[in-house]
């Protein structure tokens, strides 16, 4: 199983503004999601809490043939089952098609994960 890296920077926004301690659960529990996923070998992010910019990096193994493909579909599975949306991380058709799954908020409410930049390669770091 060949192990790969994928590193994002998203703007999580919603339309009405996050409370202290909001968005640091909401992408806690994003990644304790992703974590769970299989050949999620490590997860690890950093936020603005004040902006909602983040960075994550993204460590798995898979055999599959379209590797980034792989582990932009694990990363948006993880995101939409904690009632968020997200834009510009799969391809135009299947973002058009995909929804959140449980929405525990409102449409106001909503989280949208706005992805401002992917970088995908082998994952450097043996072990």
């Amino acid at each position: 199983m060949e192990r790969f890296l994928l590193i994002f920077e998203f703007d999580i926004v919603r339309r009405i503004g996050w409370s202290d301690e909001e968005l640091g659960e909401h992408i806690d529990t994003v990644i304790d999601r992703l974590r769970q996923a299989d050949g999620v070998r490590a997860m690890e992010a950093e936020a603005n809490l004040d902006t909602g910019r983040t960075h994550f990096e993204l460590r798995y193994g898979t055999f599959s043939e379209e590797p980034e493909r792989h582990g932009r579909v694990l990363t948006s599975v993880a995101i939409r089952s904690c009632g968020a949306a997200h834009n510009g991380l799969l391809s135009f058709g299947e973002e058009a098609s995909v929804k959140p799954e449980r929405n525990q908020w409102s449409g106001l409410r909503t989280p949208s994960w706005n992805t401002r930049q992917v970088t995908f390669g082998l994952d450097p770091v043996t072990g």
